[in-house]
């Protein structure tokens, strides 16, 4: 039987849902999560989508909860940078949705390739040019934080994929030498922010997930407790073989749901 944890972090797509569709027993198990008065936060490492917008798309799928349940790699980042430079300037590679949570938390935005920058931080932009790359590595160059939301080569579209934020990444990194801190999954930065958002521990929290490499690699990391559901990119097979292993493993979030309320 699943061990009573507080607090749970949870992955979106595989894990919720894939694609438009519920996956089985998602509702259910957010309801549980509600009249039990779990914490939890659903994660995203998606940095062009806000969490209102990700909120949007659980309720139309029928989830019923709340923005302060959304937690973006892109949120988490901008949280980070703001604490670390208080209304801090920023040379921000990003979408719209990655300008409006700058401004919330007070940083300027960087306008001039010689104006003083603490941080770069890189989402994705699909809307990227040379002279956004250049200002960027002449920012970490002058001793800039070098921020990444996430290191995804690739963005998967409906008719195949689009460079995604770890290719702009990888582009300032070769001009300026210096490595990113990565805020994303796998790295821990995310659910670091999450469990101090929530007020948790590592040892009373799971991280909920279907990719081994990402989400599961990323609880091992931060070092709370981790579940992996087949219902999404993992399946038997793949476990199998990995070296990174779960402390738990369930066909979906059904299953789970029918094993706590035993």
């Amino acid at each position: 039987m699943l061990p009573s944890y507080t607090t749970y972090l949870i992955d979106l797509d595989g894990v919720v849902y894939r694609g438009e569709t519920l996956v089985p027993g998602a509702k259910e198990f957010v309801d549980w999560l509600e009249l039990t008065g779990k914490k939890y936060l659903f994660l995203t490492n998606n940095s062009f989508a806000s969490e209102q917008q990700v909120l949007d798309k659980l309720i139309g799928l029928g989830i019923d909860t709340s923005l302060e349940h959304v937690l973006g790699a892109g949120q988490a980042a901008v949280k980070q940078i703001a604490r670390r430079f208080p209304n801090g300037t920023i040379h921000l590679i990003g979408e719209r949705p990655l300008y409006d949570i700058a401004h919330e938390h007070n940083l300027k935005l960087a306008d001039t390739q010689e104006e003083h920058v603490d941080a770069v931080l890189v989402g994705l932009d699909r809307q990227f040019t040379y002279e956004k790359l250049t200002a960027a590595v002449h920012a970490v160059r002058n001793g800039a934080a070098f921020v990444a939301i996430n290191r995804d080569p690739l963005l998967p579209v409906a008719d195949g994929f689009i460079a995604g934020t770890g290719t702009m990444v990888a582009a300032i990194e070769a001009g300026s030498s210096v490595t990113p801190e990565v805020i994303g999954k796998p790295q821990p930065g995310l659910l670091v922010e999450a469990m101090q958002t929530l007020g948790s521990q590592p040892e009373e929290t799971v991280m909920i997930g279907d990719g081994l490499e990402v989400d599961i690699l990323a609880g091992k990391s931060a070092g709370t407790h981790t579940l992996l559901v087949l219902s999404g990119r993992a399946s038997r097979e793949t476990l199998e073989r990995s070296t990174i292993q779960p402390d738990h493993v369930y066909e979906n979030l059904a299953a789970v749901l029918q094993d706590v309320q035993e």
